[in-house]
């Protein structure tokens, strides 16, 4: 499993901004360089396909056996939908379709590439008659079988472009090892705690969108923080679905307040029984 980016939306540095933080990206390089949200379960599966796909490809490895894509929400970072046609585009790719995968409401907009004109040059059904991508509708708290692996959205709490709630990713691979991919949510839902309190997880990969930004509450709507995200991570631990093995990893980091530096350091600090890792593009899980 490798992190194929690690950004919010701008990414870091983003390209417009002069802020202490994308100039410190640009500088150092390395970690602090964050392209968006992107991450490859194996060579067959990833969870979304986003702003940066192209760039991703070149620099982690190829989408040439990629056969499924996770949509976690609609948001433009996170699903790319130029990279249907750049499929399209291919001469020599696999026989099988590109399977995308939208969550309840999220679907939506599939029907809206369909009807849309100025989308795709309104290709997107002849895409799909020819084979090239194929669309699924998932349901919240439903298990299905995807690639050997027991998949189930449970509901984030962040709204996406059709007004559907964010798809996070429960995720029990062939060798039984269980994964939460909770990025691209604020505080869980009730609904999604309940159903992680029978869960527990190998590998924990949570949003930290806004680092070490201040103020924000402890049970902030939206996204997550450094400090919201300490105390998630306690409420997992005090319902058992944390444990001293489970592996936490850090993602979809924005540029407004913290440097990779300042939160691996913040995070060293913290008096907490499970190993956190603040991730960063490339990083192999």
């Amino acid at each position: 499993m490798k992190f194929y980016g690690t950004s919010a939306a701008e990414g870091i540095p983003n390209p417009f901004c002069s802020c202490s933080v994308c100039s410190h990206a640009r500088l150092k390089g390395g970690a602090e360089i964050r392209r968006r949200s992107m991450f490859r379960m194996n060579e067959r599966v990833c969870i979304d396909l986003g702003a940066d796909a192209f760039q991703q490809a070149i620099d982690f490895g190829d989408f040439t056996k990629l056969q499924h894509v996770l949509v976690t929400h609609t948001h433009e970072d996170h699903f790319n939908y130029m990279m249907m046609n750049v499929r399209n585009m291919s001469i020599e790719r696999l026989k099988e379709p590109l399977n995308f995968y939208f969550t309840d409401q999220a679907y939506e907009i599939v029907n809206f590439y369909r009807q849309s004109r100025p989308i795709m040059k309104g290709m997107t059904s002849d895409l799909e008659a020819r084979g090239i991508v194929a669309f699924h509708k998932l349901a919240f708290n439903e298990t299905v079988s995807i690639a050997g692996m027991d998949v189930t959205p449970l509901r984030g709490n962040h709204l996406g472009n059709m007004g559907e709630h964010c798809a996070n990713y429960l995720i029990r691979k062939q060798d039984g090892q269980k994964l939460y991919y909770g990025v691209d949510t604020g505080w869980y839902f009730p609904e999604t705690l309940k159903q992680l309190e029978n869960v527990v997880l190998d590998v924990l990969i949570s949003e930290c969108t806004f680092g070490l930004t201040g103020g924000r509450g402890l049970h902030p709507n939206g996204h997550l923080d450094a400090y919201s995200c300490m105390e998630l991570f306690r409420k997992l631990l005090e319902q058992g679905t944390l444990h001293e093995g489970t592996r936490i990893y850090l993602t979809h980091i924005n540029h407004f307040t913290s440097t990779h530096a300042d939160l691996v350091g913040w995070f060293q600090e913290q008096n907490f029984p499970c190993p956190i890792t603040v991730a960063w593009d490339g990083l192999d899980v």
